[in-house]
């Protein structure tokens, strides 16, 4: 169902396109046919990623995959564009404005044609955005006492590492988190974007034990690994070195907790204040819970900082307008008396390899004990 859906809305889109532009073209056969060849192309590469995947080679699924929802995200724009236009050609026919006739065969080529330049200016921003991975500094006062006077944390998030975000995308967000040289590094969900196997094909295990951090790499379940083979993937990054905290919390250097959440997509998860029963509250407690939602829980829990990720920030405008609506806080830092909460947009994407309503970004957290 769900494949189907993605293609109804490529084929919808598509249709769009196709005409507007089909109409605007000049009666030129070769012309016509080689635009022709290249809809149906498209349509035909895309229904056969859609429909056909498991019986593709690796690198065909990988090149319809990135092409095709980057033609999607294309499509939005152009569409949304086009729309705004015919707003201002409704809005001319009642003030007669416009110092030209919009509707001259002359005025809408060059109304296409700019409106698909502008579409591709859009989309090489948005892979700028996706690639240019900035780190994101938080320094954070803990009234609590430690073994040490600050902890310096990475935090990472929706990696959604499979066919598309590769190994080598994977070795860049290794490379810059080492870079920090962080004491400890949280990975927090949705690392896989669904499947172990093509983290196993391409051997990322290789690039995760290359992170170092002297306290240790730690990481939770998003809901990407719930839609796939959960226990395998889980499997396979704690073989890479992850301690991976479901439902559960490890004590380091008998002063600071990091308690995981298994993702609110399994059913199962304990609750918050079940999950915290046998934990010291004088001592700080770090929380990873890869969806933002009831963020009241830690605060009314103790919980000292709080780390999600799953929103993206947005990731591709006008969705980040949808997202700022479902959740309390879509990206960012914030604080509930003594509990800090950062939201981080993620070092990776879901879908297009585009941010065109956020960044991609790791975050570097300096936690400071005061008491």
């Amino acid at each position: 169902m769900f494949r189907l859906i993605i293609i109804i809305i490529f084929v919808l889109a598509s249709s769009y396109i196709y005409f507007k532009i089909k109409n605007i073209l000049p009666d030129i056969f070769w012309v016509k046919l080689t635009y022709n060849l290249f809809f149906l192309l498209i349509v035909a590469a895309v229904s056969a990623g859609v429909f056909f995947r498991e019986y593709l080679p690796l690198q065909i699924n990988v090149i319809i995959s990135n092409y095709s929802v980057t033609w999607i995200v294309a499509c939005i724009y152009f569409m949304l564009i086009m729309l705004f236009i015919s707003l201002i050609n409704i809005m001319n026919k009642y003030f007669n404005f416009l110092p030209f006739n919009p509707y001259q065969i002359e005025i809408k080529r060059i109304i296409i044609f700019s409106t698909l330049a502008l579409v591709v200016l859009i989309l090489i921003w948005g892979r700028y955005n996706f690639n240019n991975i900035k780190i994101e500094k938080l320094d954070i006062s803990i009234n609590k006492s430690a073994k040490t006077e600050t902890l310096k944390i990475v935090a990472a998030s929706d990696l959604h590492l499979g066919y598309s975000i590769d190994k080598q995308y994977l070795k860049k967000i290794v490379d810059l988190i080492n870079s920090r040289k962080p004491d400890m590094i949280l990975l927090v969900g949705d690392i896989a974007d669904a499947h172990s196997q093509p983290l196993v094909e391409q051997n990322m295990k290789e690039e995760f034990l290359q992170l170092q951090a002297p306290l240790g790499v730690y990481g939770v379940t998003g809901n990407h690994e719930c839609y796939g083979d959960m226990k395998n993937t889980v499997d396979y990054l704690k073989s890479a070195g992850i301690i991976m905290l479901q439902d559960s919390s490890v004590l380091i250097d008998s002063d600071i907790y990091i308690t995981g959440r298994n993702d609110k997509t399994v059913k199962n998860r304990k609750n918050l204040d079940e999950l915290l029963q046998n934990i010291d509250k004088q001592k700080t407690i770090i929380l990873l819970d890869h969806q933002p939602y009831n963020l009241n829980q830690a605060q009314e829990n103790g919980i000292d900082l709080q780390i999600s990720g799953h929103t993206h920030g947005g990731q591709i405008f006008p969705f980040t307008l949808i997202t700022k609506l479902v959740y309390e806080k879509q990206h960012g830092y914030l604080r509930k008396n003594d509990t800090h909460y950062y939201i981080t947009s993620g070092a990776g994407g879901w879908g297009p390899k585009l941010r065109t309503g956020s960044q991609s970004e790791i975050v570097e957290i300096t936690l400071r004990f005061t008491r």
